[in-house]
């Protein structure tokens, strides 16, 4: 992580012991933060990227099914602030629709590819019955994303989690602590930014205290049972009306995203109307 973002870190352990949370859960709770990249339009970092289009793939690369939400520069998003091997240059591409009906999925373009710009998105709306998807469609928002590096902590009682620092459910320590909760959007520095947003990296922030999407993606993909092995991608918080309380998350295994391997991006969607 980034000295700044550490250092968000360190006051936001300093609040908790003031608080006279136990030294132990103060450490089991900061331990389990990540590094991760927030992307909004009106952040005031370095742009690394652009929410909706143009659509630029290249010539035999089929015809997406969602919309396109955001193309990012992967070399503007280097691993210490993201937490995630992303490709050194090239664009990630990440396509969804804001319905708990629809989903979305992910592409990389590699840098120097040669591509061409695609007009028009796929309409579902007859078979999927999603009457409005065009004129939610329309709603998306666009412009440039500019980067805020930012440090990111878990807003539920998460089995990933609780797996990976060897805890047992019942033994989740943050669970009784209020303040814990209360104090967790003081250490990020973006907060729940206005408008559409994307974090990559991370862990979820959603509305759902009870639910990990990640968790949830894992667990209806993988037979090993090893939360361990997936990452979030990235958050898409849409800031549309009339899909407020949304979020749709893109999450791919961590041998995958080494490999490149964009097509195994699974998703998942929450949605508190």
């Amino acid at each position: 992580m980034r000295p700044e973002v550490l250092n968000r870190l360190n006051r936001y352990r300093a609040e908790l012991t003031a608080e006279q949370v136990p030294a132990a859960v103060v450490e089991q709770w900061t331990d389990a933060a990540l590094p991760c990249a927030t992307l909004s339009l009106n952040g005031a970092g370095p742009t690394v990227g652009r929410y909706g289009g143009p659509l630029l793939l290249p010539p035999d690369a089929p015809d997406p099914e969602f919309p396109l939400v955001a193309s990012l520069n992967c070399a503007d998003l280097p691993e210490e602030v993201t937490g995630l091997p992303l490709p050194p240059d090239g664009r990630l591409l990440l396509f969804g629709f804001p319905d708990p009906d629809a989903g979305g999925d992910a592409m990389y373009v590699p840098e120097g590819a040669t591509v061409e710009e695609r007009t028009g998105i796929h309409d579902y709306s007859e078979e999927s019955g999603l009457e409005d998807w065009r004129e939610i469609h329309e709603a998306f928002w666009q412009g440039d994303l500019r980067l805020t590096a930012d440090v990111s902590l878990p807003f539920h009682g998460c089995k990933a989690v609780a797996t990976a620092h060897g805890w047992r459910g019942e033994e989740l320590p943050w669970a009784p602590y209020d303040n814990v909760h209360h104090a967790l959007l003081d250490v990020c520095a973006s907060g729940f930014p206005a408008g559409g947003w994307v974090q990559v990296g991370g862990h979820p922030k959603h509305e759902s205290m009870d639910t990990n999407p990640v968790e949830s993606v894992a667990i209806h993909a993988d037979e090993t049972g090893d939360l361990r092995d997936w990452v979030l991608l990235a958050e898409w918080h849409p800031g549309i009306e009339g899909r407020e309380g949304l979020s749709l998350h893109w999450a791919i295994r961590r041998q995958a995203l080494a490999a490149r391997r964009f097509d195994l991006v699974e998703t998942t969607m929450f949605w508190n109307p």
